[in-house]
């Protein structure tokens, strides 16, 4: 009788351990998953591309901008909060990124959805000498419009306005597959340019 009991315990460790298992691959394919991930294909016009929608962001230390003012430029949208881990995580090397591709008619955009005053945000971006262009959405209502349900999300915006890709989750910036990415968009848009 023990050892049914035994028995019956083993197998009810693993099946439970298979669910577990199970669970777990389908969360993390359903984080990494299900969205259009960094590929340059969608710069070359080889995907349908979206145009990005109207929002107005509120400027950090005051006044407002339309996001159609960028058309013209490469744009690195980022919606972030000063309370999620790997919004943290990525942000100084979402500075590096800035510092090398200003100069490439790219801009980066971040978005924080921090609740209340935007004090903690910019005590944020001073404590890591943030100098890209910081922006405060404490209602959600630009994200919510690019339909994120998940921190940090960015998108990539080609200088016509339209989303060619997004990322769901933190990043390393500087990472060689990245950069790879970054650098054929612009040299997609040199191409453009000369045909043009």
């Amino acid at each position: 009788m023990n050892r049914k009991k035994i028995l019956f315990n083993w197998r009810s460790l693993t099946v439970f351990g298979v669910v577990f298992l199970v669970g777990y691959f389908i969360t993390v394919a359903s984080i990494n998953g299900g969205h259009r991930d960094l590929h340059a294909d969608a710069a070359t016009g080889n995907e349908p591309s979206l145009i990005a929608p109207d929002v107005t962001l509120k400027k950090l230390g005051g006044g407002k901008i339309d996001l159609k003012a960028y058309r013209g430029q490469w744009v690195l949208i980022n919606f972030w909060a000063t309370w999620c881990p790997p919004c943290i995580e990525e942000m100084p090397s979402l500075e590096l990124f800035y510092r090398k591709y200003q100069k490439e008619n790219m801009t980066v955009l971040a978005v924080s959805i921090d609740k209340g005053s935007p004090d903690k945000v910019a005590d944020f971006v001073k404590s890591y000498g943030l100098t890209f262009q910081i922006f405060h959405d404490p209602a959600a209502e630009a994200a919510s419009k690019f339909n994120v349900s998940s921190l940090p999300a960015t998108f990539v915006l080609n200088p016509e306005g339209e989303i060619v890709s997004h990322a769901l989750g933190g990043r390393d910036w500087m990472d060689p597959v990245i950069q790879d990415y970054f650098a054929e968009l612009m040299s997609i848009t040199k191409d453009k340019k000369k045909k043009g």
